[in-house]
């Protein structure tokens, strides 16, 4: 059994992310840490109070103390974990729907617990082998509200005022706690949406992708902001709008930001996941700088490995400046500061970002099928573009990157009986064969499988 995914444990709160599970993790992170002192949080779902209140029961069993902080976003319980605690749990389902939640577990830097640190931890549940305190060395809980302190850390690293005006949309989530308060000592303009903390999410589904948020665009251009800003139900996502009420896709921010980074460093390594553009590697190349992938949700092990300056995937940004998490308000603080700097609209700055067709499709694959599916797949994608292949990766699924900067990304959702295929192009025809391609290897494989 294998409790961690691809961003801690998450999962529906009636068969998986159970008290029964939090009370067995806290009593597991109590034993792990031997008895220290733990940050706990939690978002705004309906079920996170309750899988809270187990998970600290669990530590201070172990003896551990507790610092409580209530409902405040992921990034904030990072850097909160960072300055405070040996360890620090967020209970967060992230942008999963209302019906889950989630445990995710932070060391003493803040950063997400590594890939060997959560086995420890899942070798010490499955083992049931817990620290128990006696009556008199049972631990303590301690209430604090840091949402000041955090805020101001937040506008110490950015250093910036600014008069833009500026749309949020808290998605219902902990992240309206900070954001419309933070945006304003900055000097923004502020107008709120789905700002009021609801774990139903009333206002739209969490995930900030462009369809769940599209109706923003509209939103711009009625009220003459200068920017949207949309965030998940944690907070540690984020996803932009420019003035004229375009979407930003999440791969033009990466590349924005991974080549502000490297200009500023003349040089410098850039970590993004393994389904991000090409469009990341020209800007960073020809700003001197080097990306290297790794995994979704891995971000942090590909800054220790690789002491990345900047790290990114889709809506998540690491500035190991500030912090070795990811933090979705350091990143809203950041674009202000530059659209101010540069003096022009947001819509003129992704300019320089080159745009390459692209395209993203899931086939339908029971959980059991995904090995022999991506087997079939990696054969038949090699042998089909053998003579186009320039790098082949299999840090997660496969990526085959062509010789005429196009790529080909097949892999195993971590969380969906599903196979993503993932296909960019340096043309529009480009992308369409090879996705065409790569979409029919996939289906043909699952329904190979399924047949008698």
């Amino acid at each position: 059994m294998k409790l961690f995914g691809t961003a801690g444990i998450r999962g529906p709160i009636d068969s998986k992310v159970t008290p029964e599970l939090a009370l067995n993790v806290g009593k597991a992170l109590g034993t792990y840490i031997n008895s220290g002192k733990v940050t706990v949080a939690r978002d705004a779902r309906t079920s996170s109070i309750m899988l809270e209140s187990a998970l600290i029961s669990g530590l201070l069993s172990t003896g551990s103390d507790v610092v409580g902080l209530g409902p405040i976003p992921t990034p904030m319980l990072a850097w909160a974990t960072n300055r405070l605690s040996d360890a620090g749990v967020m209970i967060t389902a992230s942008h999963n729907p209302p019906t889950d939640n989630g445990i995710k577990a932070f060391n003493e830097n803040g950063v997400e617990f590594y890939l060997e640190q959560e086995e420890k931890l899942e070798r010490i549940i499955l083992s049931q082998s817990y620290k128990r305190a006696k009556w008199n060395e049972i631990g303590k809980v301690e209430r604090f509200n840091l949402k000041n302190e955090y805020i101001n850390a937040v506008l110490d690293f950015v250093k910036h005022e600014t008069d833009l005006k500026v749309l949020y949309d808290g998605a219902n989530g902990v992240g309206s706690v900070i954001a419309p308060y933070l945006l304003r000592e900055m000097g923004a303009k502020v107008i709120s949406i789905n700002a009021h903390l609801d774990g139903h999410f009333p206002g739209r589904k969490p995930e900030p992708k462009y369809e769940n948020i599209a109706y923003l665009g509209n939103l711009v251009r009625e009220l003459g902001v200068d920017l949207a800003i949309a965030q998940d139900g944690d907070a540690d996502r984020i996803a932009i709008f420019d003035e004229r009420g375009n979407y930003i896709s999440e791969d033009t921010l990466i590349a924005l930001f991974a080549k502000l980074y490297v200009e500023e460093n003349r040089g410098g390594i850039v970590v993004t996941s393994i389904n991000t553009s090409f469009r990341i590697d020209r800007v960073v190349q020809d700003a001197g700088g080097k990306v290297y992938r790794v995994p979704l949700g891995q971000l942090h092990d590909g800054i220790k490995k690789y002491h990345a300056i900047f790290a990114a995937e889709p809506w998540k940004f690491i500035h190991p400046k500030f912090g070795m998490w990811i933090d979705s308000f350091v990143t809203m603080g950041l674009l202000i500061k530059l659209i101010d700097e540069e003096g022009r609209p947001l819509s003129e700055i992704v300019k320089e970002i080159p745009q390459y067709p692209l395209i993203k499709k899931n086939v339908r694959c029971p959980d059991e099928l995904k090995p022999k599916v991506m087997e079939i797949a990696k054969n038949e994608l090699k042998k089909k573009l053998k003579d186009e292949i320039e790098e082949t990766l299999t840090i997660s699924g496969i990526r085959l990157n062509l010789k005429d900067g196009s790529w080909v990304l097949v892999r195993p959702s971590g969380t969906e009986p599903k196979i993503r295929v993932v296909v960019e192009g340096q043309t529009e025809k480009r992308m369409r064969e090879l996705f065409d391609m790569a979409y029919g290897v996939v289906s043909n494989a699952v329904k190979s499988l399924k047949s008698p």
